[in-house]
């Protein structure tokens, strides 16, 4: 599949669409989801692409075309200057999307759990999807993968893993147990994380995962 695609995919899932090549809609509502005032994407081809809110004025939307067209990503000054011209209130977020090249073979101490079971609402992982991928110990889950969000094409996992038991691998056999679940039924696992995030990072390294797309979302403050 195109980067770009994967991009769209994404943005679908918290509600989103790309119209007329260069515009954001919300489509669906979404919890914590926001449309940004601009979207500019690096994607794995070299390509750059970028979007803006479509309900920003004209003359601000010409003005930021002008100023995208010069960026050499990920330098995006030129676009912060013109919003703070124009007294918008903002604040930059730069994160990295990664798919799984293949079908993830699960861990056998790795357990499907429901989000209502007790164990999961102890951990703090009830309020996501319904299956929750995890490892236990002693009666208590020290790890969780779950989709954060998922839609009949896609998911995007969040995962955390109790601070007395990291550095021992525990992350990575939930994520890839929810990333294979997730391909076997026809759907495209997401992992992302901020760009100065250095253990998702390294967790995207060590299971070999092939980044996508980096973006700089910019949001109204």
């Amino acid at each position: 599949m195109e980067p770009i695609r994967y991009l769209h995919l994404q943005l679908r899932l918290e509600g989103k669409v790309i119209v007329e090549e260069r515009f954001i809609r919300e489509v669906e509502a979404v919890p914590g989801e926001d449309v940004p005032l601009l979207l500019i994407a690096s994607l794995a081809d070299g390509k750059v692409v970028a979007y803006c809110d479509e309900v920003l004025a004209r003359d601000l939307q010409a003005t930021l075309a002008a100023r995208i067209a010069k960026i050499d990503f990920p330098g995006v000054d030129p676009l912060l200057d013109v919003l703070r011209k124009q007294g918008v209130p903002f604040e930059v977020g730069h994160y990295k999307t990664y798919v799984f090249p293949s079908i993830q073979v699960s861990d056998r101490n790795v357990q499907c759990l429901s989000n209502d079971d007790e164990r999961v609402k102890t951990f703090g992982f009830d309020g996501f999807a319904r299956q929750v991928y995890v490892i236990e110990r002693e009666g208590r889950i020290v790890s969780a993968c779950v989709s954060t969000r998922e839609d009949g094409k896609c998911g995007e996992a969040w995962v955390f893993t109790a601070p007395d038991d990291r550095r021992q691998g525990l992350a990575g056999k939930v994520v890839s147990a929810w990333a294979g679940s997730l391909i076997r039924a026809g759907k495209v696992p997401f992992y992302s994380h901020k760009i100065d995030n250095l253990a998702s990072a390294s967790l995207a390294k060590r299971l070999g995962l092939q980044p996508v797309f980096e973006e700089i979302v910019i949001l109204r403050a």
